[in-house]
């Protein structure tokens, strides 16, 4: 094939879009069994040469360019029953922050650069769910920060409430590829974590942004829709939060339509709160 540079632009812009998409690897024509090779054992590299000691790197840039294992890969199923025990085994916020991040099967864990575990103040009666980091986020690595973040500044300011007296997490503390919205499966390797997130804060309210946390906390599958309005009752192991459904905040950004509602179920959770 000869390639011009209009060919060239056009495969570059191919290659970006699959990207964006979350393609992360390419397929051939010969069949492989994912599950047998993730198995096999990792071959150890061979070593370079040790440096003379005036050229040997620092011990943190040495920790962060070693490269990291392969994941392990695991039915859904499988993936699910383990992420409940390695959540019920985290006794504090800080061992579940720990556990969620080195939790092998976790989705977009190697796709996103930023682990995002939460924000505001921990155990505030108050708590806030997303369902994972935005551009924004992923750019800086500072967990909300950006235009979603913002209207949520805002609606908090309107119930005379701010970071320091909330406490906001993200059921995925990676950014997924693209726009890609979490599938089932995925959703039930993170919901045990998030139950638990819940269950060790102990929050007296929660907000819910979107369909991932509504089904990751609510355990149904109807449309956000149907859930706007209402409280429902949140049992998270030994604790039950009053929890209220709202539209995700790029959707409230997308249609300004969605606020009036928001309004109207912000002030019903703010007068549940006691403190």
């Amino acid at each position: 094939m000869i390639q011009t540079p209009e060919t060239r632009a056009a495969l570059l812009a191919l290659l970006d879009w699959y990207v964006e998409s979350g393609v992360d690897a390419m397929l051939d024509a010969a069949p492989h069994d994912r599950y047998a090779e993730s198995l096999r054992p990792v071959e150890t590299p061979i070593a370079a040469p040790p440096l003379a000691p005036s050229r040997s790197p620092p011990p943190a840039l040495e920790a962060t360019t070693r490269p990291r294992a392969a994941p392990a890969i695991a039915a859904p199923d499988e993936a699910a029953r383990a992420a409940e025990e390695a959540s019920a085994n985290a006794n504090t916020l800080e061992e579940l922050a720990a556990a969620l991040a080195g939790f092998p099967h976790a989705p977009f864990r190697d796709m996103a650069q930023h682990f995002l575990f939460s924000s505001g103040a921990a155990g505030a009666p108050l708590m806030i769910f997303d369902g994972a980091p935005g551009v924004a986020e992923e750019t800086t690595g500072e967990p909300f920060c950006g235009e979603q973040a913002r209207l949520l500044d805002n609606m908090l300011k309107a119930i005379g409430r701010g970071r320091e007296s909330a406490y906001l997490a993200y059921v995925s503390p990676w950014r997924p590829p693209g726009v890609m919205s979490m599938t089932p499966q995925q959703l039930a390797v993170f919901a045990p974590f998030a139950r638990r997130h819940v269950e060790l804060a102990r929050p007296e309210v929660l907000l819910l942004f979107g369909e991932a946390p509504a089904r990751a906390l609510l355990a149904t599958n109807e449309p956000v829709g149907k859930l706007r309005g209402k409280p429902f009752g949140v049992a998270c192991g030994a604790h039950t939060a009053s929890g209220f459904v709202f539209s995700g905040l790029d959707s409230m950004l997308k249609s300004p339509a969605l606020k009036p509602a928001a309004w109207r179920d912000l002030r019903a959770a703010a007068g549940l709160l006691r403190s």
